[in-house]
Formats: structure tokens, C-alpha cells, sequence
């Protein structure tokens, strides 16, 4: 399949994501900030918002912050999670980025500050959402988009990664070899961000990433894995307990300690409207 938008890519998987996948570093934070300083002013549009951890963490730098993604599920959780955290300032919305045009005219339609893209950007018509985005950003304001890794997934796997090997062992005798997406398969897009970002309108490009280590036990491995596009409860179906079974069983054998670390890139690209 292409990475086109679908609320079925991460059917099931809200409580998950929300529970199991790690926040962006502070590092990452800190460069947006850098690029974009904050003075509690102004719009932020946060596009696949998932379960909105860019919209919650950066809600008190901004007035007002605008939070879509393409499942209503997704939308449901990040919604539950804000009210508890009492970020009054944050309006959730069902939208695909591709279509953000449907807010042109309404309360929620820009301009906006800062557009922000997190672990998003590559299920979407990234060329149409770029130019979407630069029409609705304000002179002097841009645009912010990073990624955390689900883990690992099939087609990064290094040799010298054991605790990858050993989890994608268990994947591919489940699933196969082909990596899943929802209801599909994972098609990657031809060009990294930055090639998209510097063929837009946006100016000033800048790139890097940070690394950092998270460690899990070995419930969190599990879960982690639940939250994913291509190893989640529903793609798994009646499989799921004997998954679950094989992978903590191999999780054990690499490292009976039940304890599990890991080392990750977190990539983040900017750009400005002057």
C-alpha cells in the first residue's frame, strides 16, 4: 500500500500508544524552542496528533492549540488525556492533514504560529501537506516535524541489535516478512523530509537528531509493541496470544532479568515562513 491516510493503520492501539510510547527528548524540545521562541502567544497546529503528546507538551507556550488526526480513536484518548492534565487550551479534532482545507472560514482555520508534525509525516501526502500548512503559518512562524522510532520494525533491524533481532524473529513468524500497515503493507516514500521541506515554500532547512536511551521491562516491550502500525492486537487477531506467548518466552531467553535498553535517533527538520 502507499501511506495514504486511514483511520485503520493503528485501530486498536490508542491505550497503547498512550500507556507505552516514550515522549520526545528534551533535546528535541529544546531545539524547537530554539528555532521558535515562545512567548505564550499565538496558534499551534499540531497535524497526527496521535494521543497528543506534542499538542499537551507544548500547550502553555502557545494561546491556543489545534490538535487533528485521522482517527477518531487516537482523537478520543489524546481528548481524555488533556482533561485530565487540565490543558483547557487544546481543541482535538477527526481530520486527515490532507485535508485541512475544511477549516478554512471556521474558528480553527489559522493562521497559525507553528505547525507541528510528530512521528507523522511519513503516512502522509507530505509534498500536498507542506503546501497547505505554508498557505495557513504566519510570516515569521514555520514549521517543526520529528519522529520517534515504534521500537524497531522489520526493515531496520541491524545485526548487532539483538533485542530488534529477537523481537523481529517473533514478528515475521507471526505476520511474515512483509512489513504490515493497518489493513496493508508499509510503502515507503522516495525522499527523506528534508528533501520534501527544502521543495516547499518554507526557507532555512535545518536538520539533525538526538540520541537517547530508554529502558523498558518486559510488559513495556509488550506493549510498545501493541501500539505499532504492523504488530498490533487487531493485525495479529487470534495469533495474539501465541505472539504474545513467543515473544515473551525469546525476551526471556535473551535476558532473563526481564529488563530491556535501548538506543534511538530521534530526527527532527524546520523550516520558516519569512
Amino acid at each position: 500500500m502507499t501511506n495514504t491516510p486511514s483511520d485503520d493503520l493503528f485501530a486498536g492501539t490508542a491505550e497503547y500508544y498512550a500507556r507505552y510510547r516514550m515522549d520526545y527528548p528534551d533535546a528535541v524540545y529544546a531545539e524547537l524552542e530554539r528555532a521558535f521562541p515562545s512567548d505564550g502567544r499565538g496558534t499551534l497546529l499540531d497535524l497526527g496528533t496521535g494521543t497528543g503528546l506534542i499538542a499537551l507538551h507544548l500547550a502553555r507556550r502557545f494561546e491556543r492549540v489545534i490538535a487533528l488526526d485521522v482517527s477518531a480513536e487516537m482523537v478520543a484518548t489524546a481528548r481524555r488525556i488533556a482533561a485530565e492534565r487540565g490543558a483547557t487550551n487544546i481543541e482535538l479534532g477527526v481530520l486527515a492533514a490532507e485535508e485541512l482545507a475544511a477549516l478554512d472560514g471556521t474558528a480553527e482555520g489559522g493562521p497559525y504560529r507553528l505547525v507541528t508534525l510528530g512521528s507523522a509525516f511519513h503516512w502522509m501526502d507530505q509534498t500536498r501537506v507542506l503546501d497547505l500548512a505554508y498557505d495557513r503559518t504566519e510570516v515569521g512562524g514555520g514549521i517543526f516535524i520529528t519522529a520517534l522510532p515504534g521500537f524497531t520494525t522489520p526493515d531496520n533491524v541491524h545485526v548487532d541489535d539483538h533485542l530488534a533481532g529477537t523481537i523481529m524473529e517473533v514478528v515475521r513468524k507471526h505476520l511474515g516478512e512483509r512489513r504490515r500497515a493497518g489493513s496493508g503493507f508499509y510503502g515507503t516514500h522516495p525522499e527523506p523530509w528534508e528533501v520534501y521541506l527544502a521543495a516547499s515554500r518554507y526557507e532555512g532547512t535545518e536538520q539533525g537528531h538526538h540520541r537517547f536511551t530508554v529502558e523498558w521491562d518486559l510488559d513495556g516491550v509488550v506493549g510498545l509493541l501493541y501500539s505499532t502500525s504492523f504488530a498490533n492486537r487487531r493485525i495479529l487477531g487470534d495469533r495474539v496470544e501465541a505472539f504474545e506467548a513467543d515473544l515473551r518466552s525469546a525476551l526471556l531467553a535473551l535476558d532473563a532479568s526481564g529488563r530491556y535498553e535501548r538506543t534511538f535517533d530521534a530526527e527532527w527538520v524546520l523550516a520558516h515562513k519569512g
